[in-house]
């Protein structure tokens, strides 16, 4: 652009140009018009390349989320199991299912043996102090 502003100039002052050069005078508004519209692509090229980004990021911030919820229902399952295999280890629980009463169903003895065996192979016992 520079270069074709010294050509302008040198033929507003009477220099005489060759051909190439009054050829690229002639030119001129369309290369500055060109170079408007590729400084105006680049901004909106950057703009967009930003708002990828950020697309990209509230993205992974999502899936972040969305694992950490599956953790969350994974650990409270988890939590539920146990709690109900550690009633198991408790008299009262075993004789209701060895009854078949208040409520529970009747279980004979080798499998309430097997689920109170397991549930101490499951369960870590807790610390009532800590």
């Amino acid at each position: 652009q520079l270069k074709l502003e010294d050509y302008k100039d040198r033929l507003k002052k009477g220099e005489v140009l060759n051909q190439d050069q009054l050829e690229a005078v002639e030119k001129y508004d369309e290369v500055v018009h060109n170079l408007e519209f590729a400084k105006e692509l680049q901004k909106t090229f950057s703009g967009l390349s930003q708002d990828l980004l950020k697309a990209q990021k509230k993205a992974q911030r999502r899936e972040s989320l969305l694992k950490l919820e599956a953790e969350k229902k994974k650990l409270r399952t988890i939590l539920q199991v146990q709690y109900v295999l550690q009633n198991f280890t408790q008299e009262h629980v075993q004789k209701d299912f060895k009854g078949g009463v208040n409520g529970a169903i009747y279980l004979p003895s080798k499998e309430l043996d097997y689920l109170i065996r397991f549930a101490k192979l499951t369960c870590p016992e807790r610390n009532e102090n800590l």
